[in-house]
């Protein structure tokens, strides 16, 4: 054998072959499908779990949470419910059971899981047997930026019915606690659920669909998250009518570096965000061209995919550092592009 023959063989180990879940109901699987196309498979897991009881007979694992996002220091944590909304004729009434189930039941999970991902970062698994951990190496927990959502399902329509508009719920950060539920109550209105235990994001039927498909890099996505609960726990928001229509607002405005932002205009001490602006900003020529151009650089998230796709299944060849966590390192590389950069990219390629 010639030495340069030699220099391309290297030792590789047994393939890893990771099996990824697709969610249990049909809105795990829908917002699966979502954080597959803005995070991409490779940093997108559903349905994690941790170890506790005898897992050599089988396993005893307890979900932790729906859908679990590691990138760098970012750790997101999603709670998915779907949940009837009730039709009793009692509006507030209504609300208050629903709020309990399928919002503040939801927080209470994703806290829950923030804290066993800080207490015990390598007892994470992808299987309720807990023999499959969690493939990707969590960040320092003192350092990690932990971002959590609720999704919260059925309420569009009832929304829609007593208030009119797109069903989205109401952003109103001086709602705090049990203010939720408590005399005077405010149906279809989320504030600040426990600012004590971190700020978590609420997303409906609506604003889920209209966040997601906007911001569908890592990147971006993590970069709203970080500067809405920036925006909010600072006071500088009063109202939003929708949290599309925030999404609006931060498209539409940029900060000293170019980039997008939560302005206040000078002299004002908070900013409200009317009703509509989401809609007026989707149907805007500019920004309809702005998605054609954007056409392109979907190439670059397939070229990511393919080779998660041979990753996940073990399928790689003449790899170097072919371990899947050295893998994901050097593919963070490509995923950490923001959309726009994306499109320079593939346009060049």
């Amino acid at each position: 054998m010639s030495i340069n023959e030699d220099a391309l063989i290297e030792s590789v180990a047994a393939p890893t072959v990771i099996q990824r879940a697709d969610g249990v109901t049909a809105a795990e699987r829908k917002l699966k499908l979502f954080c597959d196309r803005s995070f991409l498979s490779l940093w997108s897991y559903s349905g994690i779990y941790r170890d506790q009881g005898d897992t050599l007979r089988g396993g005893n694992g307890k979900e932790v949470c729906d859908l679990l996002v590691v990138f760098e220091e970012h750790i997101i944590i999603f709670s998915d419910k779907d949940c009837v909304f009730p039709n009793s004729g009692d509006i507030k009434k209504d609300w208050v059971r629903w709020f309990k189930r399928a919002v503040l039941k939801s927080a209470e999970q994703v806290w829950g899981a923030e804290r066993w991902i800080k207490s015990h970062p390598n007892r994470l698994f992808l299987d309720r047997n807990c023999k499959q951990p969690f493939p990707i190496d969590l960040p320092d927990p003192k350092s990690a930026k932990f971002h959590r959502i609720v999704v919260a399902h059925d309420k569009t329509w009832r929304c829609r019915q007593e208030l009119g508009g797109s069903g989205s719920l109401v952003v109103f950060p001086s709602i705090v606690g049990a203010a939720h539920y408590t005399d005077p109550v405010l149906p279809f209105t989320i504030g600040q659920i426990n600012p004590a235990k971190g700020y978590v994001h609420v997303f409906d039927d609506v604003s889920l669909n209209a966040v997601m498909m906007s911001l569908d890099t890592v990147s971006d996505f993590v970069a709203y998250l970080t500067k809405k609960e920036q925006f909010i726990t600072a006071g500088k928001l009063a109202i939003a009518f929708g949290e599309e229509d925030l999404l609006a607002y931060y498209l539409q405005n940029y900060n000293a570096h170019n980039e997008h932002d939560f302005l206040v205009p000078s002299g004002s001490e908070a900013v409200a965000v009317q009703e509509g602006m989401w809609h007026n900003f989707a149907t805007r020529p500019e920004r309809l061209a702005q998605l054609r151009a954007n056409e392109i650089s979907y190439s670059w998230d397939g070229l990511i995919e393919t080779f998660n796709k041979h990753l996940f299944a073990g399928t790689q060849y003449r790899a170097t550092h072919a371990g899947f966590r050295d893998q994901e390192r050097l593919l963070r590389l490509l995923a950490r592009e923001p959309r726009t950069i994306r499109r320079i990219l593939s346009d060049a390629l």
